[in-house]
């Protein structure tokens, strides 16, 4: 059972990813549509994950603002008081979810210790726990329409009248003949301003149509990405290879405009439990004090030479262990790795012919071995 669903539109998953990752590190769980099983009936599976959750994230996007289905879902978790809303894109919330302010991080990139993460997390936690988050209740701000003067009508009262005042003395004059046409050049020639209504350089005559004038989106689209490069490829390759959903996360938070990235969108809605070996350190490493002696002829000896012969023999015994585990089961452990904590020998000068020296030091050896576990297989 999830604590958290996610409503989001799937082109942006490489995005979202994030989101996922960063909650699920601060503790949250959390689930979104990746998680479906195969052969699970897909509303049903969104149903009952919405009916367990506490909270419903609504993640308001160029895409996913006008997605049926994530308003559909948006609005049981509006309907249940547990709606918190967040802008990916510099993009205006649906009808119906404008009153709920949305947190935003736009061009967030996954730091934990953005003021916008932090208080985004903090309304999460206050309506996971029934109370009301800070700052998500008010409705949007919208730029406040400037108000007229009351100068400005009279000034236009009066200029109305001026021009009824002046068209009407026009139609009292007896009729004049039309001038005639100049065209540019002749009006150039003869220094003449162009006549009322005459076409001029640069002004469209009448009936023909306007230019027009490219009208700017109100949200920039993503960057195209560029090419491939060996890095890219080689993160996609491994992700091929094992299958595994965190690889395919982990390549579309990277690289979410890559041209491989809906391939891995495409992976990641095909998902299933395996059991798998893989390599991991053990549950228990080897972790003992080892003594080692040493001694050496007292003919010139130093009692350094005999601490130096007595950890040699603790390092000795120590790898001896260390490597009889690998060597004990190759096929199942590898990589055997040994450090040793120094320590101070204690000697006995006492004998007449030898000195000795014992020293205890801590052994520690750990390695990789092959752990049978449950992982989710995409693609």
């Amino acid at each position: 059972m999830s604590d958290i669903f996610i409503s989001y539109k799937k082109e942006d998953a490489g995005r979202v990813v994030r989101i996922v990752e960063a909650l699920r590190a601060d503790g949250f769980s959390v689930w979104w549509d990746h998680g479906i099983a195969p052969g699970a009936q897909w509303d049903r599976t969104i149903q009952h994950q919405l009916d367990v959750a506490k909270v419903v994230i609504a993640v308001w996007s160029i895409q996913s603002r006008d997605a049926p289905w994530v308003k559909e879902e948006s609005a049981v978790g509006k309907n249940r008081g547990m709606l918190v809303p967040i802008r990916i894109d510099d993009v205006e919330p649906p009808l119906g979810f404008s009153l709920i302010q949305a947190s935003d991080l736009i061009g967030w990139e996954g730091d934990v210790k953005d003021p916008r993460w932090v208080h985004f997390t903090a309304a999460v936690k206050s309506v996971m726990t029934g109370e009301k988050p800070q700052g998500f209740d008010a409705p949007l701000r919208r730029r406040k329409q400037p108000t007229i003067p009351i100068w400005f009508w009279v000034a236009g009262a009066a200029m109305a009248a001026s021009v009824a005042l002046a068209l009407g003395f026009a139609l009292l004059q007896p009729n004049q003949p039309p001038a005639p046409l100049q065209t540019p050049a002749q009006e150039m020639a003869s220094g003449a301003p162009p006549a009322a209504g005459a076409p001029t350089a640069g002004t469209p005559s009448v009936g023909a149509p306007a230019p027009r004038s490219a009208a700017a989106p109100s949200v920039a689209a993503p960057p195209a990405s560029g090419p491939v490069t060996a890095q890219e490829q080689a993160m996609f390759n491994r992700a091929l290879a094992e299958k595994t959903r965190g690889q395919w996360q982990s390549f579309l938070a990277a690289y979410p405009n890559s041209p491989n990235a809906q391939r891995a969108r495409d992976a990641l809605m095909l998902c299933r439990s395996e059991q798998r070996e893989t390599w991991k350190p053990p549950m228990v490493p080897i972790n003992q004090t080892l003594r080692g002696v040493g001694t050496v002829p007292d003919d010139g000896a130093t009692e350094a030479q005999a601490c130096n012969a007595a950890k040699a023999m603790a390092r000795a015994t120590a790898k001896r262990v260390c490597d009889g585990v690998v060597n004990n089961m190759p096929a199942r452990n590898r990589n055997a790795r040994l450090t040793m904590q120094d320590a101070d020998c204690t000697c006995n000068d006492t004998s007449p012919v030898a000195k000795v020296c014992v020293v205890d030091m801590q052994a520690n050896c750990v390695w990789e071995t092959l752990t049978p576990e449950s992982q989710e297989i995409c693609g």
